[in-house]
């Protein structure tokens, strides 16, 4: 015979076992409906599923990737973190009662940033005997509660128990849909343990539900609104959180500059504009408020802090958003003459045209050259500042940590930042590159959404900017382990201040001549923090990140910094090593 046309036996591949339980069941739904990724904290009550991995060999293409957690917060964290970067929801699984105990703080955090984590948590077995998965154990008393999802309901959109094995794709499909419908967030799926143990139904999945079409803005309002910023000499739109949909980012640049409409940041939370754009005039708030006689707030809880700054009365404001009353919100009393429920995409494509027949074209000139004036003056200030920081010397301060991130990261990187990196320090020009902690500031976020960002970009660069409170409260050993466990080279920055530096700040800023104050004054060379505030003696962060099989960096000096963090970029890109610089800073 022909050696061309030799055929080798083709090596036989398993036959793909049936599915036998509702636990099979439920990985196949979640895989059908393109969960890429199931983290979770393993218990008892996940024997099942447990199994249903076991029974696939090894199979990849069959169920949800499973990603292990060591810790409930870094399983929330993580599902949050690849929604931010990907769009796609993910699921997670945890522990029964104390599992969802532990994950309230992730869950809250999820909650204000409008993640759509499918929440799913076991429960301890419903019978005593009797039943495949009956309690077998001390635990099964102790763990149940009469109520579990009441420690989460406040938080979540929707919650309910898997009862029956024929329940399973409908529960599936409803709390998907609820979570995906805006304004999106978590939802809450209880497990039995005997129900997930019960023979499978009859699974033909059928078409995934509609998700339902995201609110459109209503023409009248989007007329009153185009009108009033026409009128207005010197109008500005702020974002806080429009730049979650990446595609608003391009769009609303375009916007302003083809209608000389200035923008503002209030506490982004993304990129919402380039950094770079003509008219962009900054994120502090309060001296915007000072002339702009014309605000638009897109996506934004926190509009502005009443006590500290809030626009001048008469200036002409609206606020526009997929829940712009933000209803899960007890108290929430920022004055309003205009409220649009919309998404910001839409919202951006009603405007365009409004604007144009309102004729604001013919008056964008005047606006233009009297708010890029602006913007040029607010740029030159924030940069003397920033430059007046470089010259000073001294400890590492936040500016100085940021500004030199800035030079050494590439520019695809992802920055996920709880507290130390300091927005105006930085350009960023691409949507999806910078994403801030909720305003819920559950602290220990960052790091675990850093590691579901790197996961869903895994070719990009991704820094972890914490301060040393919110790196320990993110339990740093569990995220450590986590980066090497999955292949998650993530840079680690943390900024050691000593102490909670919010907390110092809030005494102090309440009580300005006070004993807090003239504590920290008296602690001036050690410290410099109020009483409760410090946390030292600080451990040695480096040793986290070596323990896991990692770098670890450790700077004290300005001089050192930027050598040190164009070190681990090259060690996180080159050697795909975990690194965590621990910088030693003041401020």
């Amino acid at each position: 015979m022909d050696a061309r046309t030799t055929r080798l036996p083709s090596p036989e591949v398993p036959p793909e076992p049936a599915i036998e339980s509702v636990a099979e069941a439920f990985l196949a739904l979640l895989k059908d409906r393109g969960i890429e990724n199931f983290y979770v904290g393993a218990g008892t009550d996940t024997a099942p599923i447990v199994e249903a991995y076991a029974r696939a060999g090894g199979r990849t293409d069959r169920y949800p990737n499973p990603i292990v957690c060591t810790h409930e917060n870094l399983a929330l964290g993580m599902a949050h973190g690849y929604y931010m970067v990907s769009g796609r929801p993910q699921a997670v699984m945890l522990h029964v009662s104390v599992g969802t105990g532990n994950a309230v703080c992730g869950v809250m955090n999820a909650a204000r940033g409008q993640a759509p984590v499918l929440f799913t948590a076991g429960r301890t077995p419903l019978y005593e005997h009797g039943r495949l998965g009956a309690r077998d154990s001390e635990i099964h008393w102790g763990q149940e509660m009469f109520d579990q999802a009441g420690l989460v309901r406040e938080m979540v959109k929707w919650d309910y128990e898997l009862r029956n094995a024929i329940q399973v794709e409908d529960l599936v499909d409803r709390a998907l849909t609820i979570a995906m419908s805006e304004p999106r967030g978590p939802v809450y799926l209880t497990l039995p343990r005997e129900v997930l143990a019960e023979p499978a139904p009859d699974l033909s999945p059928r078409a995934a539900p509609a998700i339902p079409a995201p609110p459109a803005p209503d023409p009248r309002a989007v007329m009153s609104l185009a009108q009033a910023l026409t009128r207005a000499k010197e109008p500005v739109i702020m974002c806080t959180a429009s730049g979650a949909d990446m595609r608003t980012v391009d769009a609303l640049s375009a916007l302003c500059n083809r209608y000389g409409i200035a923008v503002g940041e209030a506490r982004p939370r993304y990129v919402n504009v380039p950094s770079s754009h003509p008219l962009h005039v900054g994120y502090d708030r309060g001296a915007i408020f000072e002339w702009a006689d014309a605000l638009l707030f897109l996506e934004s809880d926190v509009p502005w802090i009443p006590g500290k700054a809030s626009p001048v009365p008469g200036t002409f404001i609206a606020q526009a958003g997929t829940d712009p009353a933000f209803a899960r919100y007890p108290v929430r009393g920022h004055r309003c003459d205009l409220s649009i429920t919309t998404t910001v995409h839409a919202l951006i494509e009603a405007l365009d045209v409004a604007l144009r027949e309102c004729g604001a074209e013919a008056s964008a000139g005047a606006r233009r050259q009297r708010l890029s004036a602006r913007a040029a003056i607010i740029a030159s200030t924030v940069g003397e500042r920033i430059g007046a920081d470089q010259a000073q010397g001294g400890p590492i301060t936040k500016a100085f940590l940021s500004t030199a991130l800035d030079a050494v990261r590439p520019r695809d990187a992802i920055v996920v930042n709880e507290y130390s990196a300091l927005r105006e320090c930085f350009t960023f020009e691409e949507p999806g590159c910078y994403f801030l902690h909720p305003d819920v500031s559950g602290l220990g976020w960052g790091y675990p959404a850093a590691l579901g960002a790197k996961q869903a970009a895994p070719d990009r660069t991704v820094f972890a900017v914490m301060g040393d409170g919110a790196y320990l409260f993110a339990n740093p050993a569990v995220c450590h382990h986590a980066s090497a466990m999955h292949g998650l080279p993530v840079i680690a920055v943390v900024f050691d201040n000593g102490g909670w530096e919010a907390v110092h700040r809030s005494a102090v800023g309440i009580y300005p001549d006070s004993h807090s104050m003239r504590f920290a004054k008296s602690h001036e060379e050690s410290s410099g923090m109020a009483p409760l505030c410090s946390l030292d003696p600080m451990p040695d962060f480096t040793r986290y990140a070596e323990a896991s099989g990692g770098v670890g960096l450790r700077v004290t000096e300005r001089s050192r910094l930027e050598e040190a963090l164009r070190r681990a970029v090259a060690v996180a890109e080159g050697e795909k090593r975990q690194v965590l610089v621990h910088v030693i800073g003041r401020g």
